[in-house]
């Protein structure tokens, strides 16, 4: 068997010319064992040989540094080289045949979203599902170790494949795939989940329209307890009582509050509040014949308070508007009717 391999040295160089004209007196053949290596991420092992008088170890065919011993420890960083090792009995060298060594490589686990569908997704990618949903969140791509965790803290029992969520936070897992229990990856993001209440249709006045908030294409006005057909903002032709079902996804259909028409009647200055400009690309002043001392929020469709605070008492307020996604918004304060306002980009 031909040995070609490179040496350091010229006295080496003579050694392996010599083992190479000896090699068919030898009267051994090493071997190098395990030949079925496989190592997990981090993972170390050992290369072992027969007993001999000398050794020396090569990984893809170059000599291996200062390993001339009878054993080679080996990582998973060599995972996808050959090992082999030339053994010396009596003066006569012979090399073994190559085994290589191999590694695990493994993706990261996931999560699927099983159970009810949410309500809404957030703007960060929140989901949002009503309250007395069910949330069963099943963990992928690992078996062994696993941990659940709720906004960073272990959950206490939580080491299952299998997870029903019952409470807000930001969720996430890790844990080892089966054949290397111990190499333990994480999902590698937060889950963010939360409940909220059944949301309830609330219909207001904008100008001469009547229109309902949160936002949802499956809707049905009411006059007087009979179906009609209207826009979700419509000019009302008769003074009465308005009522508007909406379906939510996730949530299911819910009815307003009655809204008491009678027409000809105009509110009192003082309930009413005037936002400019409308639509806003930056922000809104918003105008009141008496200062404003109320809190006040900003709702997005789907209910949601993205903004709040209170006003100084002033007449002509400023709301900024500037991070705001374009889309509709209702403008809430204690003491005053719901203005609808749009941000436009």
């Amino acid at each position: 068997m031909k040995v070609d391999h490179t040496m350091k040295t010229l006295s080496a160089l003579s050694f392996l010319l010599f083992a190479h004209a000896a090699i068919a007196q030898c009267d051994h053949d090493p071997v190098v064992s395990p030949d079925d290596l496989i190592l997990c991420p981090n993972e170390t092992a050992t290369l072992s040989t027969q007993s001999a008088d000398a050794y020396q170890w090569y990984k893809d065919g170059v000599a291996v540094f200062n390993a001339m011993q009878q054993t080679l420890e080996v990582s998973s960083s060599d995972a996808g080289s050959q090992f082999s090792v030339v053994a010396t009995v009596d003066g006569c060298a012979e090399e073994s045949p190559q085994v290589l060594v191999d590694g695990w490589f493994f993706l990261l686990p996931f999560v699927i979203h099983e159970g009810d569908p949410p309500a809404f997704i957030g703007p960060e990618g929140e989901s949002f599902y009503c309250d007395g949903a069910f949330v069963h969140l099943v963990l992928g791509g690992v078996t062994e170790n696993i941990q659940w965790t709720l906004n960073g803290e272990v959950i206490p029992g939580a080491d299952g494949q299998d997870l029903v969520v019952t409470e807000d936070g930001f969720y996430s897992a890790s844990g080892g795939p089966g054949v290397c229990p111990d190499f333990i990856m994480s999902v590698g993001v937060q889950i963010p989940i939360f409940f909220v209440p059944g949301i309830t249709p609330v219909i207001i006045a904008q100008g001469e329209d009547l229109c309902f908030t949160p936002f949802t294409p499956l809707f049905e006005w009411q006059f007087n307890g009979t179906p009609i057909v209207a826009d979700a903002c419509f000019t009302p032709s008769a003074g009465g009582t308005y009522t508007v079902v909406a379906d939510y996804p996730g949530c299911g259909p819910s009815t307003s509050e009655p809204f008491d028409l009678v027409l000809g009647v105009i509110e009192e200055p003082g309930m009413l509040l005037r936002a400019w400009p409308n639509p806003s690309t930056g922000a809104f002043r918003v105008r009141s014949p008496h200062p404003l001392q109320d809190t006040w929020r900003l709702l997005d469709s789907g209910g949601r308070v993205i903004r709040e605070g209170r006003f100084a008492s002033c007449t002509d307020c400023a709301i900024d508007a500037e991070s705001l996604e374009a889309g509709p918004y209702l403008l809430e304060t204690g003491s005053h009717r719901p203005v609808r306002v749009s941000v436009c980009r």
